[in-house]
């Protein structure tokens, strides 16, 4: 089996060619807007934050995205459906999907409940971590956090080679109602169930909410120009150095909408190209 400290390189290069964003490695690892840490082959470690080192940020309102589904573009087929919602789901006691994956480092990544939160004013937040960094308070390999996708629950399988599979559930338990103790069965709290694995590399599935996706910039600063701020995962992978990532010269962040909306593992291709 595939080893999981090797798994961020292909999971990393998959998410990011699907909707030019990162994924949180590993999931379940906290991560907020305005934090500043590296991310390496073993995954994020914040370091300090933006209001740490006296920037001042502030986030834009909050987006939704709801429920959507992202898998590799070819390597992976879905056998059944998950009925409803997570909630109704889990009050039927009905639905499972079983993924099958036919090489090493294809995925797929399932949230609820999403939510887009974004850092605002990045241009301001730009010229201060460039002059803290002319200053010699911004190192050269951190990466400031400007945009995380939370989920919960949330779902991630990645295969260690050909002939993997995996049965998901929904399950839950009862959750007592605030204000309405005696009221048994009143709420439902959900969440995916990995059953019966086979060859993969690893799986992860979280009741809570988490970062699930994310984005952010770095300075870049090659010999012979001046350092800029520059959009992180752009051609190089998470244990890559910071040279040779980032946007273009001249381009700033972008904005498009964060990943498109998918009801069916089918709709991928069409969707993706």
């Amino acid at each position: 089996m595939q080893q999981v400290s090797s798994v961020p390189e292909a999971f990393w290069n998959e998410i990011r060619g699907r909707n030019e964003r990162l994924p949180v490695w590993l999931p379940g690892t906290p991560m907020e807007l305005g934090d500043v840490g590296r991310f390496t082959g073993s995954g994020w470690t914040k370091f300090t934050t933006l209001e740490s080192l006296g920037v001042s940020a502030r986030p834009e309102p909050e987006g939704t995205m709801g429920d959507f589904e992202y898998a590799s573009h070819d390597g992976v087929r879905r056998t059944g459906a998950l009925s409803g919602t997570a909630e109704t789901a889990v009050a039927a006691g009905r639905g499972a999907v079983t993924y099958s994956f036919e090489r090493e480092g294809s995925f797929v990544l399932r949230a609820t409940g999403a939510t887009v939160h974004r850092l605002a004013d990045l241009l301001d937040v730009e010229e201060a971590v460039l002059e803290l960094y002319r200053r010699k308070r911004w190192k050269r390999d951190w990466v400031v956090v400007t945009e995380v996708v939370m989920s919960g629950p949330s779902l991630v399988l990645v295969s260690a080679g050909s002939k993997a599979s995996v049965t998901v559930r929904m399950s839950g338990d009862t959750a007592v109602v605030p204000g309405a103790p005696g009221v048994a069965g009143a709420a439902a709290r959900a969440r995916f169930a990995v059953e019966e694995p086979s060859n993969m590399a690893a799986s992860f599935d979280g009741p809570e909410r988490t970062a699930l996706l994310w984005r952010g910039f770095h300075v870049s600063d090659p010999l012979f120009r001046k350092p800029r701020f520059a959009e992180r995962g752009d051609g190089d992978g998470p244990g890559a150095g910071q040279e040779g990532g980032g946007l273009a010269d001249g381009a700033g962040p972008s904005q498009e909408p964060y990943c498109e909306e998918v009801g069916h593992l089918l709709d991928l291709a069409e969707a993706g190209g």
